[in-house]
């Protein structure tokens, strides 16, 4: 009925503290990797590399998708932002769908 050592991810909380005794680990498990170097590639857009054509699409299509869906359940208020002429309307769509983008909270 005893435990001498507990190996994995033990998290320190009051409750487990007065049952147990916490020391530092013996062995210290870090994850490291080696990869092989290749020239830097100086480019401002690489941050777009990894992200390949189906997949632009596909958040494209999501974020117009949720500015189509924000314009028809608001459409509908009074008080609505999404009121007016349909250019006024879609410009409104588009602007929610970069802010989204842009300025995630």
């Amino acid at each position: 009925q005893k435990y001498d050592a507990v190996v994995g991810d033990t998290t320190i909380i009051f409750n487990r503290s007065k049952y147990v005794d916490f020391t530092l680990p013996y062995l210290e498990s870090g994850v490291s990797m080696i990869v092989p170097v290749q020239p830097r590639d100086d480019n401002a857009w690489v941050f777009l590399k990894p992200m390949t054509r189906p997949l632009w699409l596909t958040t494209g299509a999501f974020f117009v998708l949720t500015g189509i869906v924000v314009w028809i359940l608001e459409r509908g208020n009074s008080g609505s932002e999404f009121q007016g002429p349909p250019s006024e309307q879609t410009g409104k769509v588009f602007y929610f769908i970069f802010s989204t983008l842009v300025f995630a909270q």
